[in-house]
């Protein structure tokens, strides 16, 4: 259980990166984000797929927060949205899937991620491939085929993941990955991909009651 002192340090962290975030795309060139994100302009207002599901962002300026539709994102997702809107090219475009560990700097990072995000669903569903593969239908993601199971989705406009699930048995403990586009490294920082393991793994638990 996370302590009532780390829970108030990571809510004054996230609400820091979210002002941050906010002063960034207030005073950010529109077109610009538009064409690195994939997102839609109208105005002053951003259309972008998250998970599958239409997100706006109006954008007040001035370092005001922007109003999101749906009003009820949760903090974390709202800084993941402005994150990858704001996000610029730091190295040469790949296409290929990759797993967390094999991005530039991942190390120091891995053991959180492996924590928020594969620890989470392999102890989930390290016994059941068929709550699993519930969950992953119940969120409309596509089946692949690596793995006992596996299931890709779109994440963003230019980001997508992939969930691979090696189940238990009488040699091997449970096993799961998440795979993202290698792209991933031109939009987000390494700790919000780390949040963002966290969020797959809690829709994934979230859908098998669904």
């Amino acid at each position: 259980m996370i302590e009532q002192g780390k829970r108030g340090g990571m809510k004054a962290a996230y609400q820091i990166a979210y002002r941050k975030a906010c002063q960034r795309i207030g005073a950010a060139d529109l077109d610009a984000l538009c064409e690195h994100s994939g997102a839609i302009r109208n105005g002053t207002t951003l259309r972008i797929s998250f998970f599958g599901a239409r997100v706006q962002i109006r954008i007040a300026g001035g370092g005001e927060e922007p109003e999101f539709e749906p009003e009820q994102l949760p903090l974390v997702e709202k800084i993941l949205i402005l994150h990858y809107l704001l996000g610029r090219e730091r190295t040469a475009a790949k296409t290929a899937m990759v797993a967390f560990k094999n991005l530039p700097g991942a190390s120091f990072y891995d053991p959180t991620y492996q924590k928020r995000g594969p620890r989470r669903i392999a102890r989930r569903f390290g016994r059941s491939i068929e709550a699993f593969q519930r969950a992953c239908r119940n969120l409309g993601w596509q089946e692949d085929e690596i793995g006992d199971a596996s299931y890709h989705f779109d994440i963003f406009p230019k980001i997508k993941g992939l969930v691979v699930l090696h189940t238990e048995d009488e040699e091997f403990a449970a096993e799961a990955n998440i795979l993202f586009s290698g792209e991933i490294v031109n939009f987000l920082p390494l700790e919000d991909v780390a949040v963002l393991a966290g969020l797959i793994a809690t829709r994934l638990a979230r859908a098998t009651t669904t």
